[in-house]
């Protein structure tokens, strides 16, 4: 049984987020699920951590897009650091195996009246104050979020958005507190200081 889990955690671990959601074939994901009888094999290597966070991660949005209850489920506890540290993914330090697009456009957005939190953004939502404490370590984290796409890229490249500015926005978002985004990196973090005196005396 262990051989077979290990088998499907090095398959989805050689492949990638793109691959399995915007290749336009879902024929991997069809295989990996198997008409649901690896549900259990899949279940435990999201759930544990002998695999690394990418890998989990794949795995945990294989479940939820052939089950939109599995939220709702155990799992919903052990995987919200995977999905707060998901984003680390997006930067160069994280070889870059996530998109930035993956949280959507964030303050700009705001800005423009849209709500646009991109998949995985909205998965932060639903898992709301599980995956603050998570959220909240990455504030001090200053590695840039790298956008892909044509327009997009333009877009959100421009922005220049870190970690720690992607973690305080979802953080406001959960506990409903305003933070503000600037152009300047001082004053973008004298925000974040608020942020954290907020948070700290809650």
């Amino acid at each position: 049984m262990q051989d077979t889990i290990d088998k499907i955690a090095n398959q989805i671990t050689e492949t990638n987020y793109d691959r399995l959601f915007f290749s336009g074939n879902y024929n991997l994901i069809d295989s990996l699920w198997k008409n649901g009888e690896n549900k259990n094999v899949l279940t435990e290597i999201a759930e544990s951590e002998k695999y690394d966070n990418h890998t989990r991660l794949l795995v945990s949005e294989i479940l939820f897009n052939k089950e939109k209850e599995y939220f709702r489920t155990k799992v919903f506890d052990s995987l919200a650091s995977v999905y707060a540290k998901a984003m680390i993914f997006a930067t160069d330090e994280g070889n870059t195996r996530l998109s930035g697009n993956l949280w959507g456009f964030m303050y700009y957005s705001d800005q423009n009246n849209i709500s646009d939190y991109g998949i995985l953004g909205e998965r932060l939502i639903i898992l709301g104050n599980k995956v603050l404490p998570y959220l909240e370590k990455l504030l001090d984290n200053e590695d840039i979020i790298l956008y892909e796409g044509s327009q997009d890229a333009t877009l959100g490249n421009s922005l220049k958005y870190r970690v720690k500015d992607t973690a305080a926005y979802y953080i406001g978002k959960i506990l409903k507190i305003q933070v503000n985004f600037f152009e300047n990196f001082e004053r973008r973090d004298a925000e974040i200081e608020r942020l954290k005196s907020v948070l700290r005396k809650k």
